[in-house]
């Protein structure tokens, strides 16, 4: 029988946005009938939860289900304890990211193509955002990412969703990068005024 090991507990009790919150889990099983994508879950969050206290910390972080959460807040509203499943999702998703670890690739690139435009320029450029997303995975990939949304770009330059010139900076971006900053620095548990 292995032995037990709390420390990956207690990590992700200090160091997850509202990682403590799962020490009431009592394993009912409500969150995950709740879940809409529960389905395409490798783990559903009460079996998150009871790896985490298995110390199973490699198992956790490179699972597909805290990247998964839809914030559809469903199994927070259900959950008998009032544990706020959907927050803890997101911690751990995080968590795992800032520690190296990406187990959806894909969403992880967007996320980070995403929040770079929006700090450069307060907004997204619709053309330049999928480009770099294609490209990520190389020339080939890129071209073929491109060619399968092709369609999807005509109709949004067709409707006036996507212009054909660069995206400009927003009035007031300064601020928003001001904010954006101070916001990293509060999630690193920072003071950050």
């Amino acid at each position: 029988m292995a032995n037990y090991d709390p420390s990956f507990a207690r990590e992700v009790f200090q160091n997850v946005d509202f990682g403590e919150e799962i020490k009431m889990c009592m394993q009912c099983g409500v969150c995950a009938a709740s879940c809409p994508l529960s389905t395409e879950m490798d783990y559903p969050p009460r079996q998150v939860f009871t790896l985490i206290r298995a110390g199973k910390r490699e198992e956790v972080l490179n699972c597909n289900s805290i990247m998964l959460c839809t914030s559809c807040y469903t199994c927070k509203v259900r959950c008998p304890r009032k544990i706020p499943v959907v927050d803890v999702m997101h911690g751990l998703a995080h968590y795992a990211l800032k520690q190296g670890f990406v187990p959806r690739r894909q969403p992880a690139v967007f996320g980070r193509e995403f929040w770079a435009q929006v700090y450069k320029l307060g907004r997204i450029d619709e053309k330049d955002l999928p480009r770099r997303y294609f490209f990520s995975e190389g020339l080939v990939a890129g071209i073929k990412g491109t060619l399968d949304f092709m369609d999807v770009g005509l109709r949004m330059l067709l409707h006036k969703r996507m212009k054909l010139l660069p995206e400009r900076k927003i009035k007031g971006i300064q601020s928003l990068r001001k904010m954006l900053d101070k916001a990293e620095r509060m999630g690193k548990g920072g003071a950050g005024a």
